[in-house]
């Protein structure tokens, strides 16, 4: 590490209960990394949910007039497996 990556480091400390320790411990123990490290993966995935929200313009946002307007079908056809039966078989061939 070279004199300018240690001026850029800062000291982050927080206090933890017992608890707390333990299971960031214990968490570390069962994915092999050290403490910090779980403790900032954690931190970047929550990070990157929110740079992946969608922006302002989006689909969803320019479609939110239709969103409900088929009262009769159902409301996610991923809920049922039949609706997928046979799906692709054509492209075996």
């Amino acid at each position: 590490m070279s004199a300018k990556d240690k001026k850029d480091i800062v000291w982050f400390g927080m206090k933890l209960t017992p608890e707390e320790k333990a299971k960031i411990k214990l968490l570390a123990e069962k994915k092999g990394l050290s403490q910090k490290e779980v403790v900032m993966n954690l931190v970047n995935e929550e990070v990157m949910e929110y740079e992946i929200e969608a922006k302002p313009g989006s689909l969803l946002d320019r479609m939110q007039h239709l969103v409900g307007i088929i009262k009769d079908g159902p409301r996610d056809l991923s809920t049922n497996p039949k609706y997928m039966e046979d799906f692709g078989k054509d492209s075996l061939h």
